[in-house]
């Protein structure tokens, strides 16, 4: 009998509590398993009178994938002639309540990023105040190469912090971003070497649980004010260009590429 994936796995350091993405085999993929549990997770977390800073990373050597592309292919098999906007709105609920969490936390939240941080990955380590990067860490906008449209707040965040230019850049043409470029593009704080990414985010972590609680959250909420202010709908902009998207048939037609011949019936 093998393990079931624990999906959000919750564990407490002192003040800092560390929130991790738990599924290695789907590189910690965004579907409704996953979802529901991380989101609760984090919003359970903003009325814990113990916990002074929140870390967000991921399980077997990878923040995360990204949405399940795997299950939205075994969903388009399983629905000939049909789109996957149906599977993507499940998803995108919890998408959605993952990155209003980040963003609403009344703690400092730290991204530890290991590996692949593809879509939903990226966009919650821009919804978050800190993020630390291990240098060999592949940071995908993969949206729009799945036939997919940004969301999480990627579209919101991005352009606010680099630019429109350089945010359509990256939206648009997808290309993978070298930590170290993230990182003079202002969107890392540290970099480390591969593996010490919670580590160094714990490092961090325990600078901000010695600071002045309220200072710190009050900082937090003016920050989030100035710069992000007026997010929720644009969330909402986002879910549904997802969705649409989802039920294109382009999107099929790169699912099916993407998976390719190897694409089985399991998770």
């Amino acid at each position: 009998m093998t393990d079931q994936p624990a999906y959000a796995r919750l564990d407490r350091d002192g003040p800092v509590a560390v929130v991790t993405m738990d599924n290695p085999p789907t590189m910690n993929a965004m579907d409704t398993e996953m979802g529901p549990r991380l989101a609760r997770t984090l919003e359970g977390l903003a009325h814990d009178p113990e916990v002074r800073v929140v870390i967000l990373t991921g399980a077997g050597g990878n923040f995360t994938g990204g949405g399940n592309l795997k299950r939205a292919g075994q969903y388009l098999d399983q629905h000939p002639g049909s789109g996957a906007g149906p599977l993507f709105a499940g998803y995108l609920q919890f998408v959605v309540r993952v990155a209003q969490a980040l963003v609403g936390l009344p703690q400092p939240v730290i991204s530890a990023v290991e590996g692949a941080s593809s879509g939903a990955g990226l966009a919650w380590m821009l919804a978050s105040d800190l993020v630390v990067t291990a240098d060999n860490a592949r940071i995908v906008p993969g949206f729009v190469a799945a036939g997919l449209v940004p969301a999480a707040g990627a579209t919101w965040h991005l352009p606010r912090l680099v630019g429109n230019p350089r945010a359509a850049q990256r939206l648009m043409l997808g290309k993978t971003l070298r930590p170290a470029e993230a990182m003079e593009l202002g969107l890392v704080n540290r970099l480390c070497p591969p593996g010490q990414a919670l580590d160094t985010a714990k490092e961090l972590a325990a600078q901000l649980a010695s600071g002045p609680r309220r200072a710190l959250a009050a900082t937090k909420r003016l920050l989030h004010a100035s710069l992000r202010g007026g997010i929720d709908p644009h969330l909402e902009d986002e879910r549904r260009a997802v969705v649409a998207a989802a039920d294109d048939p382009e999107f099929a037609r790169r699912v099916r590429r993407f998976l390719g011949p190897a694409r089985g019936s399991g998770d």
